[in-house]
């Protein structure tokens, strides 16, 4: 597939994402400004929410329980707001359409460096956790089954065990059946969209309601949030971690639904009672995005919730003394901290320690101010400079020092994790992201956005009140005739163009993309999937009955024939929990075909055949050790050839069994 050609499937998956939170969105009472900016989250909570459901009503996933979801969240929105009118757009004018203009601006690069990274629309992600992502959206379409209580299943897993966030695999699936693309496509199509979409207009949205509305902040903000390596592309190449970006992608539009709790900057435009329900919904739309961003909201968002509990308690003393009230705000503050320190320690995978510290404590802190996390070899000088200024600035102005406050907490965060010794304290601070820099690199961006632009905004403002600066813009009104407002505006656009081209044609994404593009690379030097292995995927659904279960080792790549030709193996991921049966033959089938407790096993889970893609193997961990009984098949008796394509991709059909 050409990228013109994967267009459609682009814009599908907009639409999923934002036509369903929007209508969530209109019935909360929200201006269209806000509409746009919450409707990603309140449509990922839809979709978790839906997935749920109809799991547990049998009811296959469509797009069908996704919209009947979405109409009876937007049913109960009406009912609750009530009696708020609602809020109907004027007549559109060049300001108002400035805000898609500003969003503009961060896609197309944002889109360019994506065509450069993936290569082709259908290339997989060669890492990690791409073989769970493309069989668990497999998973979701072979059983109809898309709830977040159910999906990590696929590992042999039950119970609490089997709980995954699916809404980004749910949205993949939709994609698949709505668009008839394969799974890598569907991935592609959903990722650019979160990349070059949902994060830039995630951030234009807080900086339009809690920073600034001016034409040269709304620029940008879209421009800054476009241009760094640690948000959005760190996720797309690091894992890949598709479910945790599209959690990130929204934060900013969470975090700022937690501000309009605390009626922080134009916030109070919007009624506290709609912000309430938004939130709420928001907060469900990160949980089924990825779990650790609700512990993500409570440190990133801790000095927003103090703010706001420090004017409940002075509101509380200006009314007449009541001790009631008094204990009232007690035992609330005391419920909110319990339940937030539950969720911080329950909200997180075992203790997981593999990802020791990487620099010393300076230079972690270098990092995060020359915004090069994870020791980058470029550092993003301009945004560097322009987040600096912007902490500098917010310190005299009180009304936006919770921005530096959130800040703070999240590069500490990322402090912790990137030079902190492995220790029980480590792991109680970082633990909900692994322990993992990467992770938390990619929450800077976040904060440092906004920041930059406010510290671009003094700059400019500075600059603006120069001599040389009133001379160009009187030259320029003059020889376009226009008025100084719009003059002024021409140059901020103009400033930010070129700014967008230097970041997007040099410096440090440039340096990042054109390294991390190996990652998509497609040929036979691939680590996960190669071109031979790929084409004899394209045939296993001609070869292999649909009821048959395929043998595998999924460090070679081979469980991909469950994502590729929807025929079902043995070992759908790298660290799935396998029974003795299972163990037995992975460790022995080509050893002793015929063996009796071997085809007792393979009766039992009705494997039928063998596929072996040799001992190339995505990464060389012991675990890819354990599967002797499925590689490297030579001239075995009773396993015969059926399809092979090149040197190291066979399909065997097992005959040695009576």
């Amino acid at each position: 597939m050409i990228w013109i050609g994967f267009l459609p499937v682009v814009v599908l998956a907009a639409l999923l994402l934002y036509v369903p939170g929007a209508l969530i969105a209109s019935c909360l009472k929200f201006r269209p400004g806000a509409v746009l900016g919450l409707a990603p989250l309140h449509s990922t909570a839809a979709a978790g929410l839906a997935g749920v459901i109809a799991g547990q009503l049998g009811i296959p996933w469509s797009v069908l329980p996704f919209l009947l979801v979405s109409a009876l969240i937007a049913a109960a929105a009406l009912v609750i707001t009530r009696g708020i009118p609602w809020r109907m757009p004027r007549i559109p004018s060049w300001r108002q359409c400035l805000p898609f203009a500003a969003i503009a601006l961060a896609s197309v690069p944002i889109t360019w460096r994506f065509i450069q990274l993936v290569g082709s629309p259908e290339h997989p992600s060669q890492v990690f956790d791409n073989v769970f992502h493309l069989n668990a959206i497999r998973f979701i379409l072979d059983t109809g089954n898309a709830s977040s209580l159910n999906l990590a299943s696929i590992q042999g897993v039950s119970g609490l065990d089997a709980v995954y966030p699916a809404a980004w695999h749910s949205f993949a699936a939709l994609l698949v059946q709505l668009a008839a693309v394969d799974i890598p496509t569907a991935q592609n199509a959903l990722n650019l969209v979160v990349a070059a979409v949902l994060w830039p207009a995630s951030c234009f949205f807080l900086v339009a309601k809690t920073v600034s509305r001016r034409p040269a902040a709304l620029i940008l903000a879209a421009v800054v949030a476009g241009t760094q390596v640690a948000f959005p592309f760190l996720m797309i190449v690091w894992g890949p971690l598709f479910p945790y970006a599209l959690a990130i992608s929204m934060m900013p539009a969470a975090i700022t639904a937690l501000a309009g709790l605390a009626r922080l900057g134009r916030t109070r435009t919007d009624p506290l009672r709609s912000w309430t329900c938004a939130l709420a919904i928001a907060m469900a739309g990160l949980a089924f995005a990825h779990t650790s961003s609700i512990n993500t909201t409570m440190a990133a968002g801790f000095p927003i919730a103090a703010l706001l509990w420090w004017r409940l308690a002075e509101r509380a003393k200006l009314r007449q003394p009541d001790p009631r009230r008094a204990w009232l705000l007690i035992a609330g503050t005391l419920a909110v901290v319990v339940v937030a320190a539950a969720l911080w320690f329950k909200l997180r995978p075992a203790p997981y320690d593999n990802w020791g510290p990487s620099v010393k404590p300076g230079a972690a802190v270098g990092e995060i101010l020359t915004m090069s996390p994870m020791q980058s070899a470029i550092p993003a000088v301009v945004v560097s400079v322009l987040s600096i200024a912007g902490l500098l600035t917010v310190f005299r102005m009180g009304s936006l020092r919770w921005l530096a406050a959130c800040y703070a907490i999240v590069g500490a965060l990322y402090v912790v994790a990137a030079s902190l010794p492995e220790s029980a304290l480590r792991d109680a601070l970082v633990g909900t992201w692994y322990q993992d820099t990467y992770r938390l690199a990619a929450l800077l961006p976040l904060f440092a956005t906004p920041l930059a632009v406010v510290g671009g905004l003094r700059i400019w403002d500075s600059w603006r009140a120069s001599a040389a600066a009133f001379k160009l813009q009187r030259v320029i009104g003059h020889r376009f005739r226009w008025r100084s407002h719009t003059g002024a505006t021409a140059m901020a656009t103009i400033t930010a163009f070129a700014f967008a081209a230097l970041a997007t044609v040099a410096g440090p994404l440039s340096h990042y993309i054109a390294g991390a593009a190996t990652v998509y690379r497609f040929d036979a030097g691939s680590d996960l999937l190669t071109p031979d292995e790929l084409a004899l995927l394209k045939r296993i659904p001609s070869q292999v009955p649909p009821d048959a279960v395929i043998a595998d080792n999924p460090w070679n790549g081979s469980s991909l024939a469950y994502a590729y030709a929807n025929r079902r193996v043995l070992t759908a991921h790298l660290f799935a929990e396998k029974d003795a049966d299972t163990l037995l033959i992975d460790r022995e089938l080509k050893e002793a075909p015929d063996n009796e407790a071997v085809c007792s096993a393979l009766k039992k889970k009705n494997v039928q055949y063998v596929l072996d893609f040799g001992s190339q193997y995505l990464i060389d961990l012991p675990g890819s050790e354990t599967y002797p009984g499925v590689t490297d098949i030579s001239d075995v008796q009773g396993l015969d050839l059926v399809d092979s394509q090149g040197d190291g991709a066979k399909l065997y059909r097992i005959t040695a069994c009576p």
